[in-house]
């Protein structure tokens, strides 16, 4: 049947990449986070680009989004790296492998995925000028441990949960990594809902903006008709 065909890898429902649709979070105690997508640019062969602007704590970035047949990759690989460049520090990515959300095949119960992300950190200069580089590595995997109802500050929502298992490590040969878990929840058309660690809310949607739609109603099609017609000014 046709209906056991493999859904189209783009768009992403779990990573929605519509032209002005704007995410707004809570993170940590009190910080806002703004995600807004713009650009969005669909090619040929089924990809998907657009460009994803962050905002965090008075700061303002952005990053190229790519959706293809392996899920959807930040120019930063992955939101790690995006909320890493929001805070202030200076980021340079030394590698990236995987996508930030997969699939939508995988995004299913126990599905499983990997991304690694290698940067080099630089922290906003503080007195005295010194602004040490410091080389990291993230290696994270995930799996959907299932489906469950959600409700944050925008609303609830059925959504996916996923575990996250993340290993930081120093960018050295032999250096020991610690590894941190988390549960991210993501629902369908709006991504991700929130973030906890160790129990703790970290990340929290509050707010959901999408672009108006740019088609007018006839009534109002017609009075722009009117004004159209008045003669021109000198």
């Amino acid at each position: 049947m046709v209906a056991a065909a493999a859904p189209a890898p783009c768009p992403n429902p779990w990573f929605p990449m519509e032209d002005g649709l704007t995410l707004t979070y809570r993170a940590g105690h009190s910080s806002e986070l703004v995600l807004a997508t713009k650009d969005v640019t669909p090619a040929p062969d089924g990809t998907v680009k657009a460009t994803l602007a962050v905002s965090l704590k008075g700061r303002s970035g952005q990053t190229d989004l790519t959706c293809d047949a392996n899920g959807v990759r930040t120019g930063l690989g992955g939101l790690e790296g995006t909320l890493l460049s929001a805070s202030g520090m200076d980021v340079q990515v030394v590698n990236a492998e995987g996508a930030a959300v997969p699939a939508p095949s995988v995004m299913v119960p126990g599905g499983t995925w990997k991304n690694s992300l290698s940067v080099k950190l630089q922290p906003p200069a503080k007195k005295g000028g010194l602004r040490p580089i410091i080389a990291t590595t993230f290696d994270k995997e995930a799996t959907v441990v299932g489906e469950e109802e959600v409700t944050v500050a925008a609303g609830t929502f059925k959504a996916l949960k996923i575990k996250n298992i993340t290993t930081a490590r120093a960018s050295r040969p032999g250096s020991e990594g610690r590894s941190m878990e988390s549960f991210m929840w993501f629902a369908p058309d709006v991504g991700i809902l929130k973030l906890t660690t160790d129990g703790e809310t970290n990340l929290e949607l509050l707010k959901v903006d999408r672009p108006k739609t740019k088609v007018k109603p006839a009534s109002i099609q017609g009075g722009a008709k009117k004004k159209a017609v008045k003669p021109t000014k000198g």
